[in-house]
């Protein structure tokens, strides 16, 4: 592969920050908020550590990093996601041809929507003592068109706050939960039921967590809103109504566009995005068309 470089001038502010300079691949801004598409890597084999520095670089400045092309083996899949940490498995998302530590992403042509859970913006599991750090995705099957997904970096939610919102979010807690997902489930119509893992083995405690409104980045210090509508039973000392009038303005921030960028899926597009300070949303705007999307999860720190 070619590797072209987007001339970038310096002092640019792409994601927040000024753009980082790269030597051994392409990196090319999605948005000026997030994201970026990565050309000169090809992720079927092993990568030099000059080309590892500038992915990871890549991958911390622009949340998401996406790579097109990659015809690659479920056992590659995994190579390249342990660059990032140590692959886990998650209680709830349905596995993938017999890999627990792989999870897939998939909707038929004739199913509805709500197979797949959250299409609204979320961050995936907090419920967890440790929530992902990143996920890498990567499509086998994608509309024509339609289908995307959408991002928000919410370290620009979070810098844009009035700095009284920011502090009194600096001493809240979030209670998230996950022990419920499967009873309710059940209680819904056969054609409204979400698409579940069936069994695990994560014990009551590690399907609950309290963790912070604000999140810190532990290399950074950058901090970010960590507060998302999925899982989420109220903040830790407050009501549920309380709760819930401060979760509606902050569930809407993700909607700013200023904030956004979108991944295209095609066949073999791999992407790896950052789970703690991003939230995302599946778009299912497609009709009579298979969507599907594999991808491993990595482990990430407790939130700080």
């Amino acid at each position: 592969m070619s590797v072209e470089s987007i001339p970038v001038k310096h002092g640019t502010i792409v994601a927040g920050r000024e753009m980082p300079e790269f030597s051994r691949i392409g990196v090319e801004p999605i948005t000026g908020a997030c994201g970026a598409e990565i050309s000169g890597v090809d992720l079927s084999k092993p990568l030099s550590d000059e080309v590892l520095r500038e992915v990871m670089t890549a991958f911390e400045h622009f949340l998401v990093i996406m790579f097109r092309d990659q015809d690659i083996t479920v056992e590659q899949h995994k190579a390249f996601s342990r660059i990032f940490g140590e692959l886990t498995e998650l209680p709830q998302a349905p596995t993938y041809a017999g890999h627990a530590d792989m999870q897939e992403v998939r909707r038929e042509a004739h199913e509805p929507v709500s197979v797949v859970p959250f299409t609204k913006f979320h961050t995936d599991s907090p419920f967890l003592p440790r929530p992902p750090l990143c996920m890498v995705m990567r499509a086998l099957e994608a509309p024509k068109y339609g289908g995307d997904t959408a991002f928000a970096n919410m370290y620009l939610a979070y810098e844009e706050l009035s700095e009284g919102l920011k502090e009194t979010l600096s001493r809240l807690k979030v209670v998230y939960s996950g022990k419920d997902i499967w009873c309710q489930n059940a209680k819904l119509d056969k054609d409204k039921q979400l698409r579940l893992r069936e069994g695990h083995s994560f014990t009551e405690d590690q399907l609950e967590s309290v963790h912070p409104a604000v999140r810190t980045h532990p290399r950074t210090g950058r901090k970010a809103v960590y507060v998302t509508g999925a899982y989420f039973k109220g903040f830790e000392g407050w009501s549920m109504d309380d709760s819930r009038s401060l979760l509606d303005y902050l569930a809407h921030m993700p909607h700013k566009l200023q904030y956004q960028c979108r991944i295209r899926w095609k066949k073999d597009t791999v992407i790896v995005w950052d789970n703690r300070f991003l939230q995302h949303c599946g778009i299912h705007d497609y009709q009579d068309e298979r969507r599907h999307l594999i991808r491993t999860t990595i482990i990430g720190e407790r939130p700080i």
